[in-house]
């Protein structure tokens, strides 16, 4: 059975930090999740989060952001109203050592699947990371 935990985020006034600070609470309730799963699942949401606000800087953008726990999956879901309709090209490749923006969405697709769609005035984003192996075992 998923466990299901939501945030909604209004930037301004709210920033990639509300969002860390929305998983550091949700994530010290769940004793089942390593530390490997965790730092993957707060570089996936804070480089996601980060990119919305960054390409919307002079407007407010809502995002709701979703995060099922399920005992082989986490799903990660965001849906913002960010103006910027991000192209799967973005997401494709990892930029060259001097670059100095970029990286993110490649990452993002280094640690997750992932689901990009713009629907309507919307970005909706469903992320899939496979729960970690235990001393070479499935979870269970």
């Amino acid at each position: 059975m998923p466990t299901e935990y939501r945030s909604a985020l209004l930037s301004p006034p709210d920033t990639v930090d509300s969002a860390h600070d929305f998983l550091v609470d949700v994530l010290d309730q769940r004793p089942d999740v390593t530390a490997a799963e965790r730092m993957t699942i707060e570089t996936i949401v804070s480089e996601l989060i980060t990119n919305v606000i960054q390409h919307n800087p002079d407007r407010t953008v809502r995002c709701d952001l979703l995060l099922r726990v399920e005992p082989d999956l986490f799903t990660i879901e965001t849906t913002d109203t960010g103006q910027v309709a991000l192209a799967e090209s973005e997401c494709a490749e990892m930029p060259g050592e001097t670059a100095e923006h970029g990286r993110g969405l490649a990452l993002i697709n280094l640690l997750a699947a992932v689901e990009y769609v713009r629907v309507s005035d919307r970005n909706r984003w469903v992320l899939s990371v496979p729960r970690q192996r235990e001393g070479g075992r499935e979870r269970g």
